[in-house]
Order: structure tokens, then sequence, then C-alpha cells
């Protein structure tokens, strides 16, 4: 089912609902920008990241910081600009009225990964060119878990659209907008909202056009401020990232995960057709069990060597349910 439930009389006139599930507020993060420069000056906000495995990985659609990127001084990595710093805002329980901001509110961006073209400009030099739409941003919490950070499911192969099948997005909608000329001075604010819309039309991804992407274009209003956000199949799982709206029309568009194999090489933490398993190294006792797994294969050998264990191999684990499969090198 999908991972909200919603009454009819939930949905405002824009087919809009309001989420305040803190589950979901704590997986689902506004992205602002602020001028490390100008650190009296409002943060500007931007979309939408989740929250994807226990590492801080986030996803994200690329158009979000396309422009925020710069090509670096070797003309092969995108960087930050110089004149910005992107952070998610983080806030933790709920609370009403006006509420300060608590201390590490504002969590850094500390790294990304995606997939991009650079474009040779006569004029105007290297260009960054979006050719996947996806994004992976490193977003650690304020308070990290033992379990790590909290995620979203993600089914990135085994699903695949159809016409006519309803599909949830979540994002934060017009975010911190200024809707009644309050100024600068106004509090910060940040909604999760959702939407549930019907698929009507579907594009696998193509590689001669100039958004080479899959899509899927859905019935519903999907305001600025959604882009990035996680679009939801009736399974639970997320399938997608909210990429646009047309605003007016009805009709908006995601990036979907299924029918290439982008998404895998972006998001490589991520067993495919099993959401919720990750890619781990893991060291096992004389029994077979497994002991221990993470990401990081030096540690996990670290470990075996100080317990004296010598039984290693790779598994795709569950961190939620502690189930894990043991492949064959």
């Amino acid at each position: 089912m999908f991972p909200f439930q919603v009454n009819d009389s939930d949905i405002d006139d824009h087919g809009l609902f309001l989420c305040q599930d803190m589950d979901l507020r704590s997986k689902i993060l506004p992205l602002f920008s602020f001028n490390p420069h100008e650190a009296d000056k409002r943060p500007v906000g931007h979309g939408t990241a989740f929250r994807i495995d226990p590492w801080s990985r986030c996803a994200t659609a690329f158009h979000v910081v396309e422009d925020l990127l710069r090509i670096d001084h070797h003309g092969a990595e995108p960087v930050l600009r110089e004149d910005v710093r992107l952070v998610a805002l983080e806030v933790s329980g709920q609370g009403y009225g006006r509420l300060r901001l608590p201390e590490g509110a504002w969590r850094p961006f500390s790294g990304s990964y995606s997939l991009l073209g650079i474009e040779h400009h006569p004029l105007n030099g290297r260009q960054i060119r979006n050719v996947a739409e996806l994004m992976v941003l490193r977003i650690h919490p304020s308070q990290q878990q033992p379990e790590g950070t909290p995620f979203l499911p993600i089914d990135l192969s085994k699903w695949y659209p159809r016409k006519n099948e309803q599909v949830m997005a979540m994002g934060y909608p017009k975010l911190d907008m200024d809707r009644n000329n309050d100024g600068d001075s106004r509090p910060i604010e940040q909604y999760l909202y959702g939407s549930l819309g019907r698929i009507i039309d579907i594009e696998p991804a193509d590689g001669a056009r100039g958004r080479p992407w899959p899509q899927i274009r859905v019935e519903a209003e999907w305001p600025g401020g959604m882009s990035g956000g996680p679009v939801f199949n009736e399974a639970g799982h997320v399938i997608g990232v909210v990429s646009s709206g047309i605003g007016g029309l009805g009709v908006s568009t995601a990036t979907f995960f299924s029918g290439w194999d982008i998404p895998e090489r972006i998001f490589g933490s991520i067993v495919p057709r099993n959401p919720g398993y990750f890619h781990c190294y893991g060291v096992f006792d004389d029994t077979g069990a497994l002991v221990r797994c993470g990401q990081d294969q030096s540690v996990i050998e670290n470990f075996a060597r100080e317990n004296e264990l010598t039984d290693l191999g790779f598994v795709s684990f569950n961190p939620l349910t502690e189930e894990y499969v043991r492949h064959s090198i």
C-alpha cells in the first residue's frame, strides 16, 4: 500500500494533501542553498531530496541542483559554485506556531554523485549537461542512530509502469514561497505534501532524445518545490523522482528507475530487484552465520582480523529485518 493513507476530505483543490507523519518527514527533506559570504541573507528553497540507504545517501532530481554546480578547474568534475552552500532542513518532532530551529537542523551536503555530460561552447566554455536527471547527495542526519540513517525502500528494476496505474508523489511544493509579501523576515516554511495521480503516458529511455531518461506523465499537479521528491507505487516502494510539472494543465512528470541501467550505476548501494536490500561485504562465524556487514570492505576486514574470523564474502542485506543472501565471489 502507499506509505500514507489519504481520505478524500484531506485533499485540497490542487490535489495535494498535508503529510505530518514524522517517520516520512525524517526521510524526505527540503533542500535550500545560501551564500556563505552573505550569512545574513535568507536561504533559498530549491526542491526535495529523500534518504535511500543507511549510509546517509539521498536522492534528488539532477535539475534541482544543476544551477548550483560548475565544472572544476581541471574541467572534469562538477562541484558547487564558490558562492553556494547546499543544505537540507531536518526538523524532528511536531510543534505549533512559530518555533526556533533546533541546533543542527541545517544539514550540510558533504558529497554527491551522478552521471552527466560536459559540453564545450566557444563562448561560454565548458557547460554541464543533464543526461540522467538522477543525483545522489550525502547528507548526514543530526543524530546518527546505531542502525544507520532511516531510508525509503527503493525498487530500481522490478516494477514497470502501466497506463492508468496510480502513483503517489511527495515533496515540498512552493518551498518557502513568500505568499503574502512578508519579506525575508518571515518564518521559514516547509510543509510536506503528497499527491495521488494516474499514469497517462509512458516514455522509455531513449538516448536520441535531448532528455534521454525514461518518464511517466501523471494526471496530477506537482508544483515547484516537489521536484526531486519520491514517487511511490501502490506497493509502497519508491519507483522514481518528481521531475517536472506543467502549471495549470494538470499534468506532471516523473523520471522512473526501471528499464535502463543508469539508476543502478548512480545508486550503487541498492540491490535493484529487492527493495530494502543493500550490497554489503560481510564476515561470517564458523557456523556460516553473518556476524557483521557494511559497505566499507576495509572496516569489515579489520573487524575480522581483530576477532580472528576468516570467512568473508559479499551479501545482500536488509538492515530492517536483518535478513541476508550470501553471494559467491
